[in-house]
């Protein structure tokens, strides 16, 4: 009953009440990325999520516009195309925030697989357990992001073949309770910040 009925409910009242709440934040950071640098407020970029369908998954824009057209995902915290903004942005897990606009449409979960481009996910796409993952709804925040945020991709692929088969309210809490304590920290936004824990 949690997986095909409470977890989306849960999931919409958070993501509702939050827009509410975070609703004043969310607009004092829209206009600090604008006075910060040029381009939009939002960055949109399409992933996979549940069944491998695509979607486009909504976040505060981080660095400069074209951003990945030019280099590609940052892993390093000493990227020069991050904003000074971007920078407090992606520490806190502010530019998140947006992605509750994605749990209310159903495309996103609070507690899921992290959504991931097509082409990482290329080279395991022949291995039956890292696909599990597509079983259930994408996350806002995963489960390997409560040991380590900067954890090598087959870690995270591991995390979330675990996460579909044990699914449950009792491990989505645990993971939420989890994910306060490691953004509080700020640590281990970047791969290049893994320490193999």
């Amino acid at each position: 009953m949690y997986r095909k009925f409470f977890k989306r409910a849960i999931d919409s009242t958070l993501a509702a009440v939050g827009l509410i709440v975070f609703s004043i934040p969310m607009t004092v950071i829209s206009i600090c990325i604008k006075a910060d640098s040029k381009g939009p407020v939002f960055f949109r970029q399409v992933r996979l999520g549940k069944g491998m369908k695509p979607f486009t998954i909504y976040k505060f824009r981080t660095m400069c516009d074209h951003a990945y057209e030019i280099g590609g995902i940052a892993t390093s915290a000493s990227d020069s195309r991050i904003t000074k903004v971007g920078g407090f942005l992606r520490r806190t897990s502010l530019d998140e925030l947006p992605q509750m606009l994605n749990i209310l449409k159903g495309e996103m979960s609070i507690i899921g697989p992290r959504p991931i481009l097509d082409w990482e996910f290329e080279p395991y796409k022949d291995n039956r357990k890292y696909c599990k993952r597509y079983d259930v709804t994408a996350g806002m925040f995963c489960t390997s992001d409560v040991i380590d945020r900067s954890a090598p991709r087959e870690f995270q692929l591991e995390m979330d073949a675990k996460y579909a088969d044990e699914i449950s309210f009792r491990n989505d809490l645990k993971a939420f309770l989890g994910i306060i304590k490691v953004v509080l920290t700020g640590k281990g936004v970047y791969r290049d910040e893994y320490k193999g824990n």
